[in-house]
């Protein structure tokens, strides 16, 4: 497994099969991210809420006829009357797609799109990968069953937002760090 950090809430990971899963591609405008839209191919990409930092260049870089985007069902919904292929899920539902079994968790926050659409509610995400079991926490505050989502799948790569203001902080994001108790804990959503 390869991950990449993209800046604000985005990563690219890639696994054995050079299969790529991209989350929350918000990339355009985003003063972190080393790439640009047009340098990303994504076979599947996850989105964990409809604001606009966290879809991003989703559509932009989908391939309509080969990408799956991944997001909650109100937010599919939205996605798929535009042509684009979207696999819904709700929260605490899960589906095996051929990287990994994907499973839709609970955040702590607001969706909607840009235009003021519901899109449904805002996610974190636990998903497989060559082995792995990797928790993105979406944007969210923390919460008592963070502890219960660490002991369901036992978490090697925590993706922990930190920035404050719209999410958790540092103090808050460290105490979901001994509640989860992962092998390892990656700050994001700060910065930008």
């Amino acid at each position: 497994m390869k991950l990449q950090y993209l800046g604000h809430s985005a990563f690219l990971f890639s696994d054995s099969q050079n299969r790529t899963i991209l989350i929350d591609p918000f990339l355009t405008g985003n003063p972190l991210s080393p790439v640009k839209a047009s340098q990303v191919k994504a076979d599947y990409i996850i989105l964990t809420h409809a604001h606009s930092d966290h879809i991003g260049d989703a559509l932009t870089i989908a391939d309509k006829r080969k990408t799956t985007i991944i997001c909650v069902v109100e937010l599919a919904s939205i996605i798929s009357k535009n042509g684009y292929n979207t696999h819904p899920l709700q929260i605490g539902g899960a589906f095996q797609f051929p990287f990994g079994k994907v499973k839709m968790v609970t955040a702590f926050h607001g969706s909607s799109t840009s235009n003021g659409l519901y899109a449904g509610l805002a996610a974190g995400v636990v998903f497989k990968l060559d082995h792995k079991t990797i928790y993105h926490c979406g944007d969210t505050g923390i919460f008592g069953d963070m502890k219960l989502i660490g002991e369901i799948d036992k978490i090697d790569v925590l993706l922990i937002p930190i920035g404050g203001n719209y999410t958790m902080d540092i103090d808050d994001a460290v105490r979901a760090v001994s509640l989860i108790q992962p092998e390892l804990a990656i700050p994001m959503h700060y910065n930008t």
